[in-house]
């Protein structure tokens, strides 16, 4: 008997403390998800904007590109790979801003292709004698680059395409 009497106290004092939680829980998490939406409309374009950037830095320093951009005539195997380091490195500053919008695994993967690259610029320079024409170190990148499966560049572009792909779907 007590526990009817309770429970018709209790029923009502619990269904008015749902409905007024619902009623104000309810705007809130409508404003909550507007925010959002307004923050994804702002951002969004600016996210795609820096994937865009680090894959066009991805494709310009490619050996392939940066070679046919950067090769001189009359040009030594040294003279050309410290053009090569040179712009590699000021590319890379110049896109380094771009790293706070993508996850730090995709601006891991941007790091390592750049890094691999000087890499293999340096190594194929010790290959060749530091006076010959420059065609020669360009033409031992090019074949040293192509001789890997999976290069980091690739790799790396496929990471931030993936990503972007992820993004606007």
């Amino acid at each position: 008997m007590i526990i009817i009497e309770i429970a018709k106290f209790l029923l009502p004092c619990a269904t008015i403390v749902l409905i007024a939680y619902w009623l104000i829980n309810r705007p809130i998490k409508l404003e909550k998800l507007r925010l959002e939406s307004a923050n994804f409309k702002v951002i969004a374009p600016i996210k795609l904007a820096a994937y865009e950037r680090l894959v066009l830095f991805l494709e310009r320093t490619s050996p392939d590109e940066i070679l046919n951009r950067e090769i001189e005539n009359n040009m030594s195997t040294f003279e050309l790979q410290v053009k090569l380091l040179r712009v590699i490195r000021e590319e890379f500053e110049h896109n380094v801003a771009q790293q706070i919008y993508v996850t730090p695994k995709e601006w891991q993967a941007v790091v390592d292709a750049k890094n691999d690259i000087l890499q293999l610029i340096n190594i194929c320079a010790t290959q060749v004698n530091s006076n010959e024409k420059a065609i020669t170190l360009a033409q031992t990148i090019i074949r040293t680059y192509n001789e890997s499966a999976q290069t980091p560049t690739q790799t790396a572009i496929a990471l931030l395409k993936n990503e972007i792909s992820r993004l606007i779907n």
